[in-house]
């Protein structure tokens, strides 16, 4: 999972980056004015699964978080390195916008008017690549060649969604078509709001765009937190008020507008987590470990995190009938442990 962040200058976005890399702060990857994190995702259940198989190592789900340093809205002189940031951002499964609401050398914070204007350069990004690929088809069409007509009527939605002022992604067919996403429009993508609260700011609610999802974050409280122990900063946690970490609490709300889910496989070598969308069946939920086990797959004996835990080993589980055989069209849910049969 790759979660770019993006946010106006003085915004607090690459402190956003780096309370959200935790632990990994210290190990990110800058070059080109793009700096990159792989976060492990925290699962308590891991350590749990990892006790009932006496796994030799334990290998949590991850996510990349890039922190972009470009403006937007600064678009003239600036061609190459735009179409560069927006290349890194293409391949991005959601985005974080970040937007102050702390003081900045006496000026007041007015995160509404930022959210609206990072917004609208979404908008305008989108719709520029929209109307260039719409007059090249166009024109091709007019010459006679051969021109998809379904993604000129996609195109011709999406175009019409954008002058509208509304991000794509409010169009589910849009967002599920391989067409669109072999675009990378970023206002298709899911989209987090991370309101960068001050520590002697007050919260405030925003008119979010449409489809998207907002935390408020105490972004340079969080920074600082990330450097200490567990255990010096849950005692300023307590201070300040603040129930969870800023990690923990971007993954979580990551995984929510991304619709995710978590499945584990264990064993004696490993016991591992498997974020995959939410609805996604067992024989593709296979094909995240590796493709031969989707393409020769016989089927998923299943069992229920809790069932496992309850029953204490997978031996228990079987004689107490919480072991399940499902076939290839089975919905995977979150928490079940799989073991997939396969024949290549």
């Amino acid at each position: 999972m790759k979660i770019g962040i993006i946010g106006l200058p003085q915004s607090g976005k690459t402190t956003i980056f780096r309370a959200a890399a935790g632990e990994a702060a210290g190990q990110v990857e800058e070059k080109g004015g793009i700096a990159r994190a792989v976060v492990k995702v925290p699962d308590a259940r891991l350590k749990v699964l990892s006790d009932i198989f006496s796994s030799a190592k334990i290998t949590p789900a991850t996510v990349q978080y890039l922190d972009l340093s470009f403006d937007l809205r600064e678009r003239e002189g600036r061609g190459k390195e735009l179409e560069r940031m927006l290349h890194e951002l293409k391949p991005a499964d959601a985005l974080i916008m970040v937007v102050r609401n702390f003081e900045l050398a006496g000026l007041s914070p007015e995160p509404q008017a930022d959210l609206d204007i990072l917004h609208e350069e979404l908008i305008l990004s989108d719709l520029a690549i929209v109307e260039r690929r719409l007059e090249r088809l166009e024109k091709e069409a007019k010459k006679g060649a051969g021109v998809s007509q379904e993604e000129l009527t996609e195109l011709r939605e999406a175009k019409k969604l954008l002058e509208e002022g509304r991000p794509l992604r409010v169009s589910k067919a849009l967002q599920k078509s391989p067409i669109m996403r072999g675009y990378g429009f970023l206002s298709i993508k899911p989209l987090l709001v991370v309101i960068n609260t001050g520590e002697e700011n007050a919260e405030v609610e925003l008119k979010l765009p449409e489809g998207a999802d907002a935390i408020h974050i105490k972004g340079r409280l969080e920074a600082d937190l990330a450097e200490l122990s567990p255990e010096e900063a849950e005692v300023f946690r307590e201070e300040y008020g603040l129930e969870e970490p800023a990690l923990p609490l971007l993954i979580r709300k990551s995984f929510e507008i991304l619709d995710l889910i978590c499945f584990f496989t264990g064993g004696e070598k490993e016991s591992r987590a498997w974020p995959i969308p939410r609805g996604t069946t067992a024989q593709k939920a296979a094909g995240t470990i590796h493709s031969d086990m989707e393409r020769g797959f016989i089927r998923a004996e299943v069992v229920a995190y809790d069932d496992l835990v309850r029953a204490g080993s997978y031996q228990a589980a079987q004689k107490l009938g919480k072991v399940r055989l499902e076939g290839k069209d089975y919905i995977v849910k979150d928490g079940d442990v799989i073991i997939f049969r396969f024949s290549v």
